[in-house]
């Protein structure tokens, strides 16, 4: 036992996962035990609300800095990565100010489309931009190896969450689940600003107009493909939740939105943590020309070997466990649980798998793959629907369709890994 604490403690590269883990791991556990209880609270309508609000907040959110953001971790100088830090948050103020004018010229579509809550409409923007703010700051602590302080923040974020959703129906009868998300999202965002200017690792004065244009010019890829291929890749996620609304009803994107929250919470746990660690300790050693192989390797596998219960569990009791913890009104989401649970597991091994296209420069290539991804996944969903009136059929045909993206996605990375480790060599 001595032995294996010993090795955990000499070992940088996990105890760097592990302390991201720890605090996303309460985080999660404080998320994943009030999913029961918040089940009995809301119902299937409000949770399709819900999840169709933040599907769209989400989707603009993670390219309101045109994905600038994720190119922070790959300078070698910090005051680069300083000014790639103002330029995303300028570029995020200016796309959800468009966005702002977009909602007061559509503002009759938006209320139809969240069912004339017009207060939905308003808050879109604001949960927006504090989606890109938290991609931003989440991107340069990570890199600044400030993890204790990235997991204290999901910890008190998610019981801010849960808090005020669970009071906000139990004790004044509101639907809380959104403002809940909305004002946890932004005392998150706070305090990892606050964190970061205490630690004085923005400092203004190493900022100049010539130094920003040069990490324009140097990362135009990230806005030009990464970017598109972001959006694409986040809308061909949601397809489920946003298609089944107007195919079938806001119900069944309830169940779906359910089954992903229950299954997401937990294994993000392991996967969100593993890709950001990954990202910064394969940036480095690529910088340096390093072989990224065996870390490659090694970080998939063994998310691979740490998937085989969930696996087994989800496929065999999922129904029947989705009825014990949340109740016999959502049974349909055990079902979709076990649909699912294969295109979850292909997401779950991936993370080392979608970084290595930012730090091989191959944006364009992921853009389009996304495109054609999408278009299968639409395709997939409206043939369950016509040909056969049936969303589990929809559902079917969609995770074979995400399966073979993952998979193929990960055999065209493994050659670039191999292409590049001959080079080396």
């Amino acid at each position: 036992m001595n032995k294996f604490l010993k090795k955990i403690r000499s070992n940088t590269y996990l105890l760097q996962i592990m302390t991201l883990m720890s605090g996303t791991l309460m985080a999660q556990i404080v998320s994943f035990a009030f999913i029961p209880i918040m089940s009995r609270l809301y119902t299937p309508s409000e949770f399709g609300l819900y999840s169709i609000f933040f599907a769209l907040s989400s989707m603009i959110g993670m390219v309101s800095s045109l994905n600038y953001e994720q190119a922070i971790m790959l300078p070698k100088s910090n005051r680069d990565a300083q000014a790639l830090v103002f330029l995303s948050i300028l570029v995020t103020i200016s796309i959800v100010s468009i966005l702002v004018i977009v909602l007061s010229i559509f503002y009759d579509f938006f209320l139809d489309y969240f069912k004339g809550y017009s207060y939905l409409i308003w808050i879109l923007p604001i949960s927006t931009l504090v989606i890109g703010l938290m991609q931003i700051f989440d991107a340069y602590s990570t890199r600044k190896e400030f993890y204790k302080k990235i997991a204290t923040t999901k910890v008190i974020a998610s019981f801010t969450t849960v808090a005020i959703q669970a009071i906000s129906r139990y004790r004044f009868n509101l639907n809380g689940l959104v403002v809940g998300k909305v004002i946890s999202d932004m005392l998150a965002v706070f305090l990892l600003i606050s964190f970061n200017i205490k630690k004085q690792t923005l400092q203004l004065k190493y900022l100049s107009k010539r130094r920003v244009k040069a990490n324009i010019k140097r990362y135009e890829n990230f806005p030009k493909y990464q970017s598109p291929s972001t959006l694409i890749n986040s809308f061909s996620q949601n397809i489920p939740l946003l298609m089944f609304a107007s195919l079938f009803s806001p119900a069944i994107s309830g169940f779906y939105s359910l089954t992903y929250r229950a299954m997401q919470t937990p294994l993000s746990l392991v996967s969100n943590s593993t890709r950001s660690v990954f990202y910064q300790k394969a940036s480095k050693m690529y910088a340096n020309r390093e072989d990224l192989y065996p870390l490659y390797m090694k970080t998939t596998l063994a998310l691979l070997k740490l998937f085989i219960i969930p696996l087994v569990v989800i496929l065999f009791f999922g129904e029947d466990l989705f009825v014990f913890v949340f109740g016999q009104e959502w049974s349909q989401s055990g079902v979709i649980a076990q649909i699912v649970i294969f295109w979850f597991l292909f997401g779950f091994i991936s993370p080392p798998t979608t970084v290595m296209f930012n730090i091989y420069g191959l944006q364009r290539v992921r853009l389009i793959i996304q495109i054609v991804t999408l278009v299968f996944r639409v395709l997939a969903i409206y043939a369950g629907y016509y040909f056969y009136g049936s969303y589990i059929v929809s559902l079917i045909l969609f995770v074979i369709v995400g399966v073979l993206h993952n998979g193929g996605v990960m055999i065209y990375i493994y050659k670039k890994i191999e292409e590049k480790r001959r080079e080396i060599v």
